[in-house]
């Protein structure tokens, strides 16, 4: 199992309209390639930090949901409306992969 963990730092002053925008982005990964998708958010550590958690059969797996999703116009949309809106800052979104092993 292949957990993918993508986290982004929320601009001051722009939670309300971040976390919209990220219910939005989430159930459309959901619906339109039907990804295993987790919106979640700290409720201890750095406030404002807010995680997609996706989980894939295996590393193929993951690999060929990214190739439908990252070409997608409606998701490049979603994105460029994320940056138009200013509501992350560009520097803090990191994605991480890990394998369970027990």
């Amino acid at each position: 199992m292949i957990t993918a963990v993508r986290t982004a730092s929320i601009h001051d002053g722009k939670i309300a309209e971040a976390l919209a925008w990220a219910v939005k982005v989430t159930n459309y990964a959901r619906d339109k390639f039907g990804a295993n998708t987790q919106l979640m958010r700290n409720i201890g550590g750095p406030a404002g930090q807010i995680h997609w958690v996706s989980t894939f059969p295996s590393l193929a797996d993951f690999e060929n949901a990214r190739k439908q999703i990252e070409p997608d116009e409606g998701y490049k949309s979603l994105v460029m409306e994320a940056r138009q809106q200013n509501l992350f800052i560009g520097t803090s979104v990191v994605d991480a992969l890990y394998e369970s092993i027990a």
